[in-house]
């Protein structure tokens, strides 16, 4: 081997002792990176609608009040419409991170449930995690911008309600049961496109086992006033009811309670127990109802009897069907659609089978069963669809469908032909000649009123001659005369000189009416006898018959 081969062998074989420094401080750092990496988990991002009270380095993540990893960052999102934090999580906490993990940040909040969350008044506001059991894995979560009213461990069985009315339930109110408190509100959204309101709640294990498929809810308010037969009634709920508002449920008086619920069933959140009652009913058979009359008063969730016993339930006043352009015609009767509910009739009828009843209507129209509307209170104006038979109903067609639903016959309401009664009497009332009647009671009147005002000026005038002082010495002349009159009667009784000469002149006028008897008959027979002699004829001679 050469001089010039051996100097380069040992050019290659030797280390440059400059590499050292470099070698030892990439040594360490790969340590102090590995020691530094060792102890961290997975790192995720929450967003937030507002990061107040949130510091990068100083917030912590809790479980159970166990810190389980800290925040690193705080900024906007990219449309700026939310807060994003970066979290670094500790080491084992995968298991956590899943779609049915909920997060939260805790600070000072008053509620109906009270206040809570004082304790970050001095320690500052931290992220609280709450697991979940899913075993997918996720890094992005959205904050709850009110924290969980029970915790996702607790036993129990979450339900959605939905209401279309003003039930103004917040979350965080009670779920009662007969006057227990054994659940509680979630959540609150109302749906914009449906325009109901839709409620989540929870209610505690083993008082989940109570609710079957015919378990009603409803909405127990601080004080409820009804007014029914027998009167006023009011009733007032429990202290948490008074303070805002619950939700009761149970199955009302009289319907079976149901098998139990085997897979997830919404359940609609009626305003009453009296509404839950009436149209908590799911089992129906649908029916038009074309009206033609007035339906002012009738109202969706009115009543259907059958002689006083409830039946259905009004569905909708007045049901829109949307004709297509070639169905456009005149409205001459008004639809609405009723909902003959069987299952009302239970313990009255042996079967309250769906399919049995749907065969057996059509048979009873034929027999003259009919709907109308009738008024359950006249000063309200309250009406509801009334059925029962008429013996005299004409024929009409039981096959009939309308906008998708069988029809069943109507017939004119009792009001509707006394209205019309009412209406031809008031006519032939205007064809009476009432304008000339009047006229003549006009006259009659002024006829009237002109002898009142005579009778007062007679009235007058004797007012005047009984104020004349001639007048009031009348009573003193009469007295007067009748004293005198009574000593003439006496001078006529029997016995007295009065009487005696009085008879003795009338025995004279008799005897010289009696002399003066011939020459009054003389007189009669000849006038002239008073200046002539009167002539005297000779009697005459009897003579013999020749």
């Amino acid at each position: 081997m050469t001089e010039s081969s051996t100097t380069k062998v040992r050019k290659f074989s030797g280390i440059s002792p400059v590499w050292i420094v470099p070698l030892l401080a990439l040594a360490v750092a790969l340590w102090m990176v590995w020691q530094d990496t060792r102890g961290t988990g997975p790192t995720i991002t929450v967003a937030v609608g507002d990061a107040e009270g949130i510091e990068a380095g100083k917030t912590q993540v809790k479980v159970r009040n166990v810190d389980v990893g800290q925040v690193t960052e705080v900024r906007l999102s990219e449309d700026f419409s939310s807060a994003v934090i970066e979290v670094a999580m500790n080491e084992g906490t995968e298991r956590m991170l899943n779609p049915e993990t909920r997060i939260w940040v805790v600070k000072p909040r008053i509620g109906r449930q009270g206040i809570s969350g004082l304790g970050t008044l001095l320690s500052g506001a931290y992220i609280r995690l709450q697991p979940g059991d899913s075993k997918e894995q996720q890094s992005h979560f959205k904050a709850l911008e009110q924290p969980p009213v029970i915790s996702q461990e607790t036993p129990g069985r979450r339900l959605n309600l939905t209401s279309e009315g003003q039930t103004s339930v917040t979350v965080g109110d009670s779920v009662q049961y007969q006057g227990f408190t054994v659940g509680q509100v979630e959540q609150s959204e109302f749906q914009v496109d449906e325009r109901q309101t839709r409620y989540q709640i929870f209610v505690k294990a083993p008082y989940d086992e109570l609710i079957t498929e015919n378990t009603r809810f409803w909405l127990q308010r601080g004080v409820s006033i009804q007014w029914n037969s027998q009167g006023l009634d009011l009733a007032l709920g429990s202290i948490e009811s008074l303070l805002g508002a619950s939700v009761t449920f149970g199955v009302p008086e009289g319907q079976p309670r149901g098998d139990k619920l085997t897979s997830e069933q919404e359940f609609e959140l009626f305003e009453s127990l009296e509404e839950a009652k009436q149209q908590g009913y799911i089992h129906g058979i649908d029916y038009v109802v074309l009206l033609d009359e007035s339906i002012a008063g009738l109202e969706k969730g009115a009543p259907v009897q059958f002689k006083g016993v409830r039946v259905g339930t009004v569905r909708e006043v007045p049901l829109r069907w949307f004709p297509e352009n070639g169905d456009e015609a005149p409205l001459k009767r008004i639809p609405i659609l009723i909902r003959f509910e069987p299952e009302r009739l239970r313990g009255l009828v042996a079967d309250t089978d769906i399919e049995s009843w749907e065969r057996r209507l059509p048979e009873l129209f034929k027999q003259g069963l009919r709907a109308n509307i009738r008024a359950s209170n006249l000063l309200t104006n309250t009406l509801f669809v009334d059925v029962r038979f008429y013996p005299n109903a004409g024929e009409e067609s039981v096959d009939d469908i309308f906008a998708g639903y069988p029809v069943m016959p109507a017939m004119a309401s009792d009001f509707t032909r006394l209205e019309e009664k009412l209406t031809a009497l008031l006519d032939k009332f205007n064809q009476l000649p009432l304008e000339q009647g009047l006229n003549d009671f006009s006259a009659a009147m002024s006829s009237v009123d002109s002898t009142a005002r005579k009778l007062d000026s007679v009235s007058e005038s004797l007012a005047a001659i009984v104020e004349q002082p001639q007048m009031k010495q009348l009573p003193q002349l009469l007295q007067q005369n009748l004293i005198q009159l009574k000593e003439l009667t006496g001078s006529f009784n029997e016995g007295s000189p009065t009487r005696q000469q009085l008879n003795q002149t009338l025995t004279e006028i008799e005897q010289l009416s009696r002399e003066l008897k011939p020459v009054i008959e003389l007189l009669q027979e000849q006038p002239n006898s008073l200046i002539f002699s009167p002539s005297i004829e000779p009697d005459p001679e009897p003579k013999a018959y020749e």
